[in-house]
């Protein structure tokens, strides 16, 4: 059965670093660090390798949350890629770990114009 958990992040930490800057494009690698209030509680940590110039910008990367969800205490991994065309968040197959062990499944961000960030996690578990 497909559920969907949703609640709210602030990003504790934004750390960029320049790797390489060559004909107009900047390779970065960034870390983060994000903590939820929901029914997606707990903490998260984002390594990310991004990639921008004058006219587009893109984006990989992989998210370790260490969380409860919907009450079920666990990690698992989603695996971060985004560019124009939209961001995609799908959760690793077999990361879940706890009582998340099994969780696949989709998650979508948005942010509101105040900055304000949702996170919308679409999931599935076996069954207890």
């Amino acid at each position: 059965m497909t559920t969907t958990a949703t609640a709210t992040f602030e990003l504790d930490k934004w750390e960029p670093q320049t790797q390489d800057e060559t004909d107009g494009t900047e390779f970065a690698r960034v870390a983060l660090a994000k903590t939820f209030t929901g029914a997606v509680e707990g903490t998260s940590s984002v390594e990310m390798l991004t990639a921008s110039n004058a006219t587009s910008r893109a984006y990989v990367g992989f998210e370790r949350l260490s969380v409860s969800v919907d009450g079920r205490k666990g990690s698992f991994v989603l695996r971060h890629s985004a560019d124009e065309e939209g961001l995609s968040l799908v959760i690793l197959v077999g990361s879940g770990s706890g009582e998340l062990t099994g969780i696949s499944g989709t998650a979508a961000i948005t942010q509101d114009e105040a900055g304000h960030h949702t996170f919308t996690l679409t999931y599935e578990l076996p069954a207890a």
